[in-house]
């Protein structure tokens, strides 16, 4: 151990931070996977609007993967967040508190581990880096065996402090201490065979383009779906680029060309045309409000968010398009040709709120309100009722197959008509 962290220590003022690579994705989800998530604020605050988990489930409709938050604001790699008040002033110790994270790990069993620590143990400095290097690596060798899976690891950097100014603080410094704890990370990772997600260069990255942070730190929902969207491209995805290309007579090579998509029952008119798309898998949710306008209007949209409906041919004028019984998007022929960014369907924010409603309520299993009155020093009052904790599970898990079955993209029929004026 001493001399992993000693090479470790050593190596990282000359190693550059990783950059997202072109190859093959590296987490490939299988039927019947089990996946946590484990870290700090970052993690848990993904469940109020769980952009994250919506992307990566999406992206392998019938495998039937589960997911579940395990998440602890302000937590570190030994746990010493998790404690349950003793007193009224006193807590576990980080010990128990990392029982707690091992107890839940242990139950779920996970195949897949997407881990993210290292933010609050960064404000320790260069000083502090050898002890999160000695911690974070029992934590690794602990969680895998309580798992008892030999789980695939994923291990993430802290995202970038954004420089939001005055009078918060100026983030240069601590840039520094979470570029270097990134590279402590990334170095782990590479220890163990794992793969690493720099998500400090890809929020740097990202946040050119408006902030992801309220106060430089802790993510926006805008910063949620953005990171989403990075993190997919630092575990190799390729971009959901969605385009349809319709034209205007079955003899015109661009009738029915599709790309993530597969068209059926496509006919065209110089006044209108009409199709089925069946996706091969959901697009990502549409950016929450408060994202930056040039995201919200379509003028910037990002790779792997587009959707682009071209139909050409059609005679001047405007013309709207319906998906099912509601328009989702007007233009001119012009417009058309040149191509619309369209919205995704809403099975997509169907699925998301559904994962939200799942993660709540396991949440309601893992840190039950009023826990020191269920379980800790004031259970002499209303201990009785932790028996209810346990049945928040059946809930859980019914929303999982739930979940599972709208992971599979409908038909979507679309209709462009005509309008006046």
């Amino acid at each position: 151990m001493k001399t992993l962290i000693l090479l470790i220590c050593l190596t990282l003022a000359a190693t550059a931070p990783a950059a997202p690579s072109p190859q093959a994705p590296v987490l490939t989800l299988k039927t019947g996977d089990r996946v946590a998530f484990i870290g700090d604020t970052f993690v848990e605050r993904d469940q109020v609007a769980d952009y994250i988990q919506t992307m990566l489930l999406s992206r392998f409709p019938g495998q039937d993967v589960t997911f579940r938050n395990l998440g602890y604001s302000a937590d570190t790699a030994t746990g010493e967040a998790r404690g349950l008040c003793t007193g009224w002033s006193t807590f576990e110790s980080a010990d128990q508190g990392f029982g707690r994270l091992v107890k839940l790990v242990a139950g779920y069993k996970p195949t897949v581990m997407l881990i993210n620590y290292g933010m609050t143990e960064s404000f320790g400095g260069a000083r502090e880096l050898p002890q999160f290097v000695e911690n974070y690596t029992k934590m690794l060798d602990v969680l895998s065996s309580a798992a008892g899976t030999s789980p695939r690891l994923v291990l993430m950097s802290p995202n970038y402090h954004e420089d939001m100014g005055r009078p918060l603080p100026d983030p240069a410094e601590h840039n520094k201490n979470l570029e270097l704890y990134s590279r402590a990370i990334a170095a782990i990772a590479a220890s163990r065979s794992a793969h690493f997600v720099d998500l400090f260069m890809l929020t740097k990255e990202a946040g050119k383009q408006g902030p992801l942070t309220s106060n430089g730190i802790h993510l926006t929902p805008y910063g949620y779906w953005r990171t989403a969207l990075e993190l997919e491209r630092g575990l190799g995805y390729p971009p959901r680029e969605w385009s349809v290309n319709i034209g205007t007579s079955p003899q015109d090579k661009r009738a029915a060309a599709a790309t993530f998509t597969k068209v059926s029952n496509a006919k065209q008119s110089p006044t209108g045309a009409s199709f089925t798309t069946t996706d091969e898998m959901l697009s990502p949710p549409p950016p929450p409000q408060g994202a930056p306008r040039s995201i919200l209007d379509g003028s910037a949209a990002l790779p792997g968010d587009r959707r682009t409906l071209y139909i050409v041919g059609l005679r001047p004028g405007k013309y709207a398009l319906k998906a099912g019984d509601s328009v989702i998007a007007r233009a001119t022929a012009g417009q058309w040709a040149a191509g619309v960014q369209i919205a995704p369907p809403a099975q997509v924010e169907t699925l998301r709120h559904l994962l939200v409603a799942k993660d709540f309520d396991f949440f309601n299993y893992q840190r039950p309100e009023n826990d020191s009155y269920l379980l800790a020093f004031r259970k002499g009052e209303q201990g009785r009722n932790a028996v209810e904790i346990p049945r928040f599970l059946p809930l859980v898990e019914k929303k999982d197959k739930q979940a599972a079955a709208l992971c599979v993209p409908h038909a979507v029929t679309y209709t462009l008509q005509a309008v006046g004026g």
